[in-house]
C-alpha cells in the first residue's frame, strides 16, 4: 500500500501564502503600523497626529503641534528605522512631516 502524501497547511501559512501570492503584505503592513501608532511613537505624538498615510515608500503625518512638528522633522531618520523595524521589511525610506 503507498502512503498518501499529507496536504496539511497551517491557516496561518495558508493565509501569509495568500498575502505573498496577492503583494499585499507590504499593506497589511502599512496597516498595522497605523493602527499601532500610539504604541510606537508614544501618547503625545500620537495625540498630536491628526493624520497618517503611506504613499510610494513614504510616510505622510499631519501635526497638529508646530513645535512637535518641528521636533519630528529633526527626527525622521528615527522614525523611518523604527517604522521598517516594527514592520519587518523595508516600507518606508522617509517621512513626510506637514
Amino acid at each position: 500500500m503507498v502512503k498518501r502524501k499529507s496536504n496539511e497547511q497551517s491557516i496561518k501559512d495558508v493565509i501569509n501564502d495568500l498575502f505573498e501570492s496577492n503583494h499585499m503584505k507590504g499593506k497589511l503592513a502599512e496597516i498595522n503600523i497605523i493602527n499601532n501608532w500610539e504604541k510606537l511613537v508614544g501618547n503625545l505624538i500620537a495625540k498630536n497626529t491628526s493624520k497618517i498615510y503611506f504613499n510610494k515608500g513614504k510616510l505622510y503625518l499631519h501635526i497638529d503641534s508646530a513645535p512637535l512638528r518641528n521636533e519630528l522633522n529633526y527626527s525622521r531618520s528615527k522614525i523611518v528605522e523604527l517604522v521598517n523595524k516594527e514592520a519587518g521589511v523595508e516600507l518606508i525610506d522617509d517621512v513626510v512631516v506637514r
